[in-house]
């Protein structure tokens, strides 16, 4: 939900001007004065939701941090389609044979043209639970 958009300012404005956004449009879609109107309700909640957000300096900033992260601009502004970084779970497994020196997996993967056989996963504990069970 963009809250500038909602209240019909832009990112610049400052305290007054969203203040004065706010009045305007609490008093046109208020419910007391739009009774058995659903969708004048539900603006008057967005708007209530924006001012809340907007009016206090901090939750105004950690708002805007949010928007760039999700690559929303302007009062007026569209929003961008956020893309996911195409992932790879093989890349994964590689990479992190290739850090720490072992396959998570267990298998016989290359790591960096060396066999990955014969190498013990460090986070392997099962000696330490047979020797403390005394199962072995």
């Amino acid at each position: 939900m963009d809250y500038y958009k909602i209240l019909g300012i832009e990112q610049q404005a400052d305290e007054e001007q969203i203040k004065q956004a706010y009045r305007k449009l609490a008093k046109k879609y208020h419910p007391d004065l739009n009774p058995d109107n659903p969708e004048a309700e539900e603006k008057f909640k967005n708007i209530v939701e924006a001012y809340e957000t907007l009016g206090d300096a901090a939750k105004r900033k950690e708002y805007d941090l949010k928007r760039k992260k999700t690559g929303i601009k302007g009062g007026a502004g569209e929003k961008k389609a956020a893309k996911a970084p195409d992932f790879d779970i093989g890349n994964f497994t590689r990479d992190m044979e290739k850090y720490f020196g072992f396959s998570f997996s267990g298998g016989d993967a290359d790591v960096q043209g060396q066999s990955a056989k014969g190498k013990k996963n460090p986070l392997d504990v099962t000696d330490m639970f047979e020797a403390f069970m005394k199962v072995k």
